[in-house]
């Protein structure tokens, strides 16, 4: 059975706490780690701080001799300081391997390694655990490497396959249709949701509106009886400045990743699907109130009960 590991932030806790679910298709299993800048757990590692600047020697004989040895003794202070976090840290990096390890031992007994196996992070792990991610900070590089040393599952890259845009679609409840973006999925979406569909209007970026597309849309009317309209959207950061507004409810089918597309003129009881899952379109959505209600796999992998 296919697993899904889905590794989550959550505050107060010792230890992972580690939850299976299973699904239809597959298994999940979420893992709640209290995770902070640099820090396992109860296990900081304190950074070392920069040695004192040496004064150029020139600078040196000019002082008095007491104050050259009072600088010497501040340094020799604070040499056996440097030695003392240098010791914490090595200490604390041990305690955080073998914590780690004990981790992935315990996933081990819940995952059947004959089966493909993938890790989702929620944002606020990621950050913290991924060293290359964007916006990750100094700090927390140190975590992240020890992290990289034995963390081998590949992260889950798969939203916009079918198998897993289907799952989606058993949210919509509505007939008329709104698309953002392009994805390879959408085929199959849309027929999934024809039969339903009273109106189907699809907005993407200019060069995304090519010959093959037009003729999926030609297809889908010949098929469906629907057409839908193309509203091709010219310029940079084009869904950010993307008004959209609507005087009933519809349902937004949104394949395209970006996180700033403006949701408030959507008409109360809308329905947003992303199939991305961008967490900070979640939040962002989610923060309106209850007008317009979002769903995603992550969200779905969140709040999943337990069995």
């Amino acid at each position: 059975m296919e697993t899904i590991l889905y590794i989550y932030k959550k505050r107060n806790l010792q230890e992972p706490l580690i939850e299976t679910v299973t699904m239809k298709d597959y298994l999940l299993v979420r893992a709640g780690m209290d995770l902070g800048e640099n820090r396992w757990f109860s296990h900081s590692l304190e950074q070392p701080e920069h040695p004192p600047t040496v004064k150029h020697r020139e600078e040196e004989r000019e002082r008095p001799l007491l104050w050259r040895w009072r600088d010497l003794r501040d340094r020799r202070e604070a040499r056996r300081l440097e030695r003392r976090r240098q010791e914490r840290l090595q200490r604390d990096m041990a305690l955080i391997r073998t914590d780690i390890q004990s981790f992935l031992a315990r996933l081990g007994q819940l995952v059947d390694d004959r089966y493909d196996c993938h890790c989702v992070y929620g944002d606020a792990v990621r950050r913290l655990l991924l060293p290359t991610e964007r916006g990750a900070s100094d700090e927390a590089c140190g975590l992240a490497q020890l992290w990289q040393e034995y963390w081998q599952i590949p992260e889950f890259d798969a939203y916009l396959r079918d198998e897993w845009a289907e799952p989606l679609l058993k949210n919509i409840r509505l007939h008329h249709f709104v698309v953002l973006g392009t994805a390879p999925c959408i085929p199959t979406v849309l027929s999934r949701c024809a039969q339903r569909m009273k109106s189907l209007r699809w907005f993407l970026p200019e060069q995304d509106c090519t010959g093959e597309l037009q003729e999926f849309v030609e297809d889908f009317y010949e098929d469906w009886g629907l057409a839908a309209v193309l509203q091709p959207l010219e310029g940079k950061r084009v869904y950010a400045r993307l008004l959209l507004e609507t005087s009933e409810p519809v349902c937004v089918l949104d394949f395209s990743g970006e996180p700033h597309i403006p949701a408030g003129g959507l008409a109360a009881g809308s329905i947003w699907i992303d199939f991305c899952s961008v967490e900070e379109k979640a939040r962002r959505i989610c923060e309106g109130g209850e007008a317009v209600s979002y769903f995603s796999l992550k969200e779905t992998w969140k709040h999943a009960r337990k069995s």
